[in-house]
């Protein structure tokens, strides 16, 4: 990600000047953010966006961020380009680790092509830089949306245009070769 990027829906919270580490954070975006967000992730629009959160940090100075994030989004139909209404509701647990720098993590995609399966579950298990002791726990929630939310949207009663067809469609039409051959010999026979 560029070092530039200035994320759209964005609470910065210091972990270490927290007072009470069960209280609860709700964060909600407003319309301005929502909107922006739904431009980064071409929605037609996010009608709701909020988080629930707890942040907690242990002894070695790593913090656990965990919630629920709840959204109601709209999509374009994959098929008819019609708006798809959809609720997107996910947990969000992320370790934050001040042992861990970003110089650590791939940054781009082709740093991930020489590496084998083990070393990708790593990655995966791998907690996210602390830096500074800041957590923007919008962004955070903002990439669980991204993820969360139904990647190929579908109105139920769509129906896929006359060029795209399904490989059973396909299949039905197509003729079976063996019943072309039973038709050929059957043709052959009367001959005789």
């Amino acid at each position: 990600m560029s070092k530039k990027f200035t994320p759209e829906f964005s609470r910065i919270v210091k972990t270490d000047e927290q007072v009470n580490p069960k209280e609860k954070l709700v964060i909600e975006a407003n319309d301005k953010e929502r909107a922006a967000l739904a431009k980064r992730f071409e929605l037609v629009s996010i009608d709701n966006l909020t988080a629930e959160l707890t942040i907690k940090t242990a002894s070695n100075g790593e913090v656990t961020l965990r919630g629920t994030m709840h959204a109601d989004i709209v999509q374009s139909c994959v098929a008819t380009l019609e708006p798809v209404p959809e609720t997107v509701e996910d947990a969000i647990e992320v370790l934050f680790s001040p042992h861990v720098s970003e110089d650590d993590l791939p940054s781009n995609p082709d740093d991930l092509e020489d590496l084998s399966e083990e070393e990708l579950m790593a990655l995966l298990d791998q907690p996210e830089p602390l830096v500074d002791g800041m957590i923007d726990v919008g962004e955070v929630v903002a990439q669980f949306l991204a993820v969360a939310m139904n990647p190929y949207p579908r109105n139920d009663d769509a129906e896929m245009p006359d060029s795209v067809k399904s490989e059973e469609e396909a299949q039905e039409e197509r003729p079976n070769p063996f019943a072309q051959l039973a038709g050929l010999k059957e043709q052959l026979e009367k001959k005789k």
